[in-house]
């Protein structure tokens, strides 16, 4: 979710109801040298309590350094054991500690020793076939000082497209005493239902699905799958953007684009709507095109 869980698409969220809202990937490496983007990044909007600071990276003192710096700003440290792109596994971080199950184990005693704010790992269910979470791996975790595991029910080199084992989370659900959040292809109230079915977790992440949707948690708190018309996701997109110029000034132009993409999928001429986004000169007529779409 790097690039797309900012401070306006937290801000929406949070309206419509997220109970924990994460930052963007966060490299203690760039913490270690004060790099004014990733202080940037781990800034919160005042309405964002509970807010977790997300860190990924390999090298443990790195780890209890950033955690230092960053501890007043947020309420839970998580440590990203999960994310599946290639040059953050290149740099050993994220899905690839899962490979290194002890060092992971390590990260986390190290900072329940050197932090007071809780500390939560989101993870992979495995790296590949042959490195499935066992139990006892969970268990060393919880016994390490974890607060809160989040189980994103996917190998590694599934992405966000493959199949979702969520007897995986139910099996490390009914063993840890710590809480466990199911997370995976989660993108209805419907969907909801079977995974807490399956699971009986009593909390859930949402990522790609509140990209197209960020309502989607009112949604849930309300217990239905709502139909929005055009003229809603046109003032969604036309308030996003505008917290955006907020946040960004005259560069929300190009950086809105992506999140235009997401919003406008599946409906009628979405491809040339997108073509001319891309090729939008200037916020004005980037409104202009927003208001346009029918």
């Amino acid at each position: 979710m790097a690039s797309y869980t900012d401070k306006p698409f937290r801000k929406i969220v949070k309206e419509y109801g997220a109970g924990l809202t994460i930052s963007e990937l966060i490299s203690v490496n760039s913490l270690h040298y004060n790099n004014s983007k990733a202080l940037l990044l781990a800034s919160r909007n005042i309405e964002e309590t509970p807010f977790a600071i997300q860190l990924f990276g390999y090298d443990i003192d790195l780890f209890v350094e950033s955690a230092k710096k960053i501890e007043s700003m947020c309420d839970i440290i998580d440590i990203n054991a999960g994310c599946p792109v290639p040059k953050v596994i290149k740099a050993k971080a994220g899905a690839y500690l899962l490979k290194e199950k002890k060092h992971l184990i390590d990260i986390v005693e190290a900072l329940k020793k050197n932090v007071k704010k809780p500390v939560s790992v989101k993870l992979r269910m495995g790296f590949d076939a042959e490195s499935i979470n066992n139990i006892y791996f969970y268990k060393d975790l919880e016994n390490a000082g974890c607060d809160m595991v989040t189980i994103h029910a996917r190998l590694r080199n599934g992405f966000y497209s493959s199949s979702v084992d969520y007897e995986h989370i139910a099996l490390v659900c009914s063993h840890l005493k710590i809480p466990v959040v199911a997370n995976g292809a989660i993108d209805s109230f419907e969907k909801l239902k079977e995974v807490k079915e399956i699971t009986h977790c009593k909390y859930f992440m949402i990522g790609q699905a509140a990209l197209k949707k960020p309502y989607i948690f009112e949604d849930l708190i309300n217990e239905c799958d709502s139909i929005k018309s055009l003229d809603y996701i046109k003032k969604l997109m036309l308030k996003h953007l505008d917290l955006m110029i907020k946040e960004y000034g005259d560069y929300a132009n190009k950086l809105f684009r992506k999140f235009a993409h997401k919003y406008l999928a599946g409906y009628k001429n979405a491809k040339l709507i997108n073509y001319q986004i891309n090729n939008c000169p200037n916020i004005k007529e980037l409104f202009n095109i927003i208001n346009s779409v029918k």
